[in-house]
């Protein structure tokens, strides 16, 4: 079985036992789409969730086959890390079972039958890959667009407390200037900030408020 780290694209791996992603979404913001997005997966079933300041989900994928997939949401600071961990443990009694029934038939007929026993423990394998893997590119696919609807309602949410709160960014700007030419002898790290902050979809005077509001300046 093998591991892959935070990965965008389809992972092209065979039977993959853990992979983690980091999301721009608190552990509960994370919990509840994630939540979603497995009850309305019609292969995942048996879903068992657990809030609190690590929340966690368990739930089987693919049916009979029985992949068990658990994922652990952690805080890491203005991220949250997916740790999903793959259970084959089905896969294994079901081999274990076409194993012993090729054995048995084999024994009985007296005619050596290990190809069928391969072909068919090959195509459990490959079923239970193929499950993994869609739920997995589900999951692509889908966080970045949870990921913006979730930036898209803080930003309201700041807007709203902006207009009812003014300031003068003028200020707020030149105060944070001053702080970061003391700590880093120019304002690069401030202009790199507020850009980002501009290709989130913020103008640049809410940018501005924004980092003041990070950095402690009122």
């Amino acid at each position: 079985m093998a591991s892959q780290e935070d990965v965008a694209l389809r992972p092209m791996l065979v039977l993959p036992s853990r992979t983690r992603k980091y999301v721009r979404l608190t552990p509960e913001q994370a919990y509840e789409a994630l939540m979603h997005l497995m009850r309305e997966n019609a292969e995942a079933g048996s879903i068992q969730g657990k809030e609190g300041k690590t929340p966690s989900i368990r739930a089987k994928l693919g049916g009979w086959i029985g992949v068990t997939v658990k994922l652990e949401i952690l805080p890491e600071g203005d991220v949250s890390s997916l740790e999903f961990r793959f259970s084959y443990r089905s896969l294994l009694f079901a081999s274990i079972v076409v194993l012993v029934t090729v054995i048995g038939l084999s024994l009985v007929l007296r005619t050596p039958v290990p190809a069928v026993g391969s072909a068919l423990i090959l195509a459990i394998a490959f079923t239970a890959n193929s499950v993994v893997v869609r739920f997995l590119d589900t999951v692509n696919m889908v966080l970045p667009h949870i990921e913006r609807e979730y930036a898209r309602r803080a930003l309201l949410e700041d807007r709203r407390r902006w207009e009812s709160e003014p300031k003068d960014t003028a200020e707020l700007f030149r105060r944070l200037s001053e702080k970061h030419i003391r700590t880093w002898g120019n304002t690069n790290v401030l202009w790199y900030k507020i850009k980002e902050y501009e290709r989130q979809g913020l103008m640049h005077n809410e940018a501005v408020r924004k980092i003041a509001e990070e950095e402690g300046i009122s």
